[in-house]
């Protein structure tokens, strides 16, 4: 199970990662090359509390290291603060709301320091589970 765990907050961590990179992508596909529309960007925003959350319980199931923990939930509390308070607040404090590009940064940075230890966490306890030690030989008497 831990094993498993710790795989499935990789594969979340990693689509975490490509979303934020595709969120990128779909602000530039609005703002610059004016096309499209925000529905995308913000179905997807939304979307990405999903590997997010996969990425909270697994952390736990995976036994992650503490430090990959605290990490994970400041990765939390940005995301959140960015899709679900700055955004909204347009019109009461245009300066606050500014700020919803910088936390994608944070959550850019943050997703990729996750997936490079999470990569480093995986690769470990695979090693681990092929070099266990082979059982004694039996001792005569």
């Amino acid at each position: 199970m831990v094993r498993v765990s710790r795989y499935v907050y990789l594969v979340a961590a990693g689509l975490f990662v490509i979303g934020v990179l595709v969120q990128v992508y779909l602000a530039g596909m609005v703002v610059v090359a004016r096309q499209g529309n925000w529905n995308s960007h913000i179905g997807l925003g939304h979307s990405l509390a999903g590997p997010l959350l996969f990425m909270l319980i697994s952390m736990y199931l995976g036994r992650l290291p503490r430090s990959m923990k605290i990490t994970t939930w400041l990765l939390f509390v940005a995301y959140a603060l960015q899709a679900d308070v700055v955004i909204f607040m347009q019109a009461s404090a245009p300066l606050v709301s500014a700020l919803h590009p910088v936390f994608a940064l944070v959550d850019f940075a943050l997703g990729v320091i996750l997936l490079r230890q999470a990569w480093q966490v995986a690769r470990t306890s695979s090693a681990d589970q092929g070099m266990q030690p082979e059982a004694s030989p039996p001792v005569n008497p």
